[in-house]
């Protein structure tokens, strides 16, 4: 499945447009990697998403077939790390 899509579909980032702006953006990561939209996610792979105020790494655990809300895409993904920013 294409990153920006299961991005969407789980909730993660609200709209398809966004996660590919994300993603040329360099604000997400697939197994230590900067990663295009199109980049292709399977069960397994390690996401991480840089947020407001940190990052996130999830591990995939499976792919959606259709859209989700968050709290329930989060069947399809596993929180492994949130670290927040450091203020100074």
């Amino acid at each position: 499945m294409r990153l920006d899509l299961f991005l969407k579909r789980t909730g993660l980032i609200k709209q398809r447009a966004s996660a590919k702006e994300a993603c040329e953006k360099g604000l997400v990561r697939v197994d230590g990697r900067g990663a295009k939209a199109g980049k292709l996610v399977a069960a397994g792979s390690l996401l991480t998403l840089e947020v407001a105020d940190g990052f996130l790494e999830i591990e995939i655990t499976g792919l959606p077939l259709r859209n989700y809300k968050r709290t329930d895409g989060e069947a399809f993904y596993r929180v492994r790390e949130k670290r927040h920013k450091d203020v100074e």
